[in-house]
C-alpha cells in the first residue's frame, strides 16, 4: 500500500512537470504571436486547433493557462488572422464548456458558429472565456454583439471584469464599439462590481490599472493617504498624476509634500496648486527643477504677480559657490538660460570657470553643461565663439558638445582649428556635432581623403 502511494505521488509529480513544461511552450508561443506578425499567427492557430481536435486533456489545460495569462492583444491577433484563409475543418462540440474549443470557435469564419460560441461562452467562467466574449462585442454581426455584451455585463468576478476591461480598452477605436465602454465603466460603477474596480486599481495591465484607478477615483475609494502614497511612490506616471490632482482637490495645502515627488508631472502640478503669495525662496527649488515644465510653471508663478524670475535667477546665481548643491546650480543655470536675456552670459560663464579659485576645484560636469546651454542660447552671435570655443577641449564630452551644438548658430564664424579639434575627439556625440557645423558652413572636412593638401591621419592637424 505504501509503495502504491508513493507510486501515485510520483506520478502526480511527473504529471505536473509535464503541465509546466506544455505551459511554458505555449507562453512562448504566445509572447511571439502578440507582437502581430501573421507568421506566428498561423503557427499559434495551427497548434491550438491541432491539440483542441487530438490533444491529452494535460496539453490543452496548458494552452488555456498560458492563453489566460497572455496580454491581451493576443486576442485581437488571432482574431484578425484566424478566418482568411485558416479556417480549417468545422469545430464541433461548441456547446461544451471547453473554453479553448468555445475560443477557436468564436474565431470561425461562419457567424452561427460564432453565435453559438458565445451561448456557449456565456456559461464558461474564467479570464479566457470573457476576453473571447469582449472580443465578440464588435462583432459584425448584431446579434453576436448583442448577446456578447448582455453576456459580458453579467459577470463580476475581479479576474473577469480585468479579461474584459483589457480588450475593450484596445477596441475602443473600432466603429462598432460605439459607446460600449462608457456603458461597461456604468456598469462597474455599481456597487456589485466595487470589488471588482479595487482588483483593477492593481492590475498588472498598464492599460486596465488606468482605467481602473481613474474609476476608482470617480467613486470615492481613495483615501488621502492612498492618494498621498499613489502620487509619491507609485511606479505609473498616469496613475501618480491622477491621484495627485485629486488630492490637491481635496487639500490644497498637500502641494508642499508633493513639490518633493519624483514625477515631473506630480511637481508641475503641486507647484502650480501653490497660493499666489507663496515666497519667492520657496519657490527657488522649483524653480531650479531639473525638469523644464516644472521651472515653466514656477517662473509662471513670479510672472503672474509681477516679478520677473530672471532676478531671482540672477540673486542667487551670484550666491553660488564652493556649498551650493551641484543641482541646485545645474537648474538656476538651465532656468537662466530660458528667460535671461544676452547680458547673463558673463555671469553664466562664471560656472564654466573655477568653482573655488583657492583651491583650483572645477564645478561638476552636470553644472558646466547647463551653463554651456545657457551661454549658447543668450550670447550674442558675435560673441559665441570667443566665450565657448576655448571649450571644444574640454575634458567631459557633454560640455563639448553643448559648446558644439551652441557654435552651430553661426557656422561661418567657426575657426577651422575648432571644427578640427570636434572632428577629431572620440566621443560620437561631439564629432556629429562639429560635422553639423562643417554642413552648414559648406567646408568640407580636413580629415577627408579628397581634401586637397591634408594627410589622412586623424592625429595630424590640417595643414601640417
Amino acid at each position: 500500500m505504501l509503495r502504491r502511494r508513493r507510486g501515485r505521488s510520483g506520478t502526480g509529480r511527473e504529471a505536473a512537470a509535464g503541465f509546466t513544461v506544455d505551459t511554458e511552450r505555449w507562453t512562448r508561443w504566445c509572447e511571439a504571436t502578440a507582437d502581430g506578425r501573421r507568421e506566428d499567427a498561423v503557427i499559434l492557430l495551427t497548434q491550438l486547433r491541432a491539440v483542441r481536435d487530438t490533444g491529452p486533456p494535460y496539453d490543452r489545460a496548458a494552452a488555456v493557462e498560458a492563453l489566460s495569462r497572455a496580454p491581451a492583444d493576443l486576442l485581437l491577433v488571432l482574431d484578425r488572422h484566424a478566418r482568411p484563409g485558416l479556417s480549417g475543418p468545422r469545430p464541433t462540440g461548441y456547446g461544451s464548456a471547453d473554453p479553448l474549443r468555445l475560443l477557436l470557435a468564436s474565431l470561425d469564419q461562419d457567424g452561427r458558429v460564432r453565435a453559438a460560441a458565445v451561448t456557449g461562452l456565456a456559461g464558461c467562467g474564467g479570464p479566457l472565456a470573457v476576453g473571447a466574449l469582449a472580443l465578440r462585442t464588435v462583432d459584425w454581426v448584431p446579434e453576436v454583439r448583442e448577446d456578447a455584451v448582455a453576456a459580458l455585463v453579467a459577470r463580476n468576478a475581479p479576474d473577469e471584469v480585468a479579461a474584459a476591461v483589457r480588450v475593450l480598452l484596445r477596441l475602443g477605436r473600432r466603429s462598432r464599439a460605439g459607446g460600449l465602454l462608457a456603458d461597461y465603466r456604468a456598469v462597474l460603477s455599481e456597487p456589485p462590481h466595487r470589488r471588482a474596480v479595487r482588483a483593477l486599481a492593481a492590475d498588472s495591465d498598464p492599460l486596465a490599472r488606468r482605467f481602473g484607478v481613474e474609476l476608482a477615483l470617480d467613486l470615492g475609494q481613495y483615501v488621502r493617504g492612498d492618494l498621498l502614497r499613489t502620487a509619491l511612490h507609485d511606479h505609473d506616471q498616469v496613475c501618480r498624476k491622477l491621484c495627485a490632482q485629486r488630492l490637491l482637490e481635496l487639500d490644497p495645502d498637500q502641494a508642499g509634500r508633493l513639490m518633493w515627488a519624483r514625477s515631473a508631472g506630480v511637481r508641475e502640478l503641486a507647484v502650480a496648486a501653490l497660493p499666489p503669495d507663496v515666497p519667492a525662496t520657496r519657490l527657488v527649488p522649483p524653480l531650479a527643477d531639473r525638469a523644464r515644465m516644472v521651472r515653466a510653471q514656477a517662473r509662471w508663478q513670479l510672472y503672474r504677480r509681477g516679478e520677473p524670475p530672471a532676478d531671482v535667477y540672477r540673486r542667487h546665481l551670484r550666491k553660488a559657490g564652493r556649498s551650493t548643491s551641484p543641482r541646485l546650480a545645474a537648474g538656476l543655470a538651465a532656468g537662466l538660460g530660458e528667460c535671461g536675456d544676452a547680458g547673463d552670459a558673463a555671469l553664466l560663464m562664471r560656472l564654466l570657470g573655477p568653482r573655488d579659485r583657492d583651491h583650483g576645484e572645477s564645478w561638476p560636469p552636470m553644472v558646466r553643461r547647463a551653463a554651456a546651454r545657457a551661454v549658447g542660447r543668450l550670447a550674442q552671435p558675435a560673441e559665441l565663439v570667443a566665450l565657448l570655443g576655448p571649450l571644444a577641449t574640454d575634458r567631459d564630452p557633454g560640455v563639448a558638445r553643448e559648446v558644439f551644438e551652441a557654435l552651430a548658430r553661426v557656422p561661418q564664424d567657426v575657426p577651422a582649428e575648432t571644427l578640427w579639434v570636434g572632428r577629431t575627439r572620440t566621443e560620437p556625440a561631439v564629432r556629429r556635432a562639429a560635422e553639423r557645423i562643417g554642413s552648414g558652413s559648406g567646408r568640407p572636412d580636413p580629415l577627408s581623403p579628397v581634401s586637397p593638401g591634408v594627410t589622412s591621419s586623424r592625429g595630424t592637424a590640417p595643414g601640417r
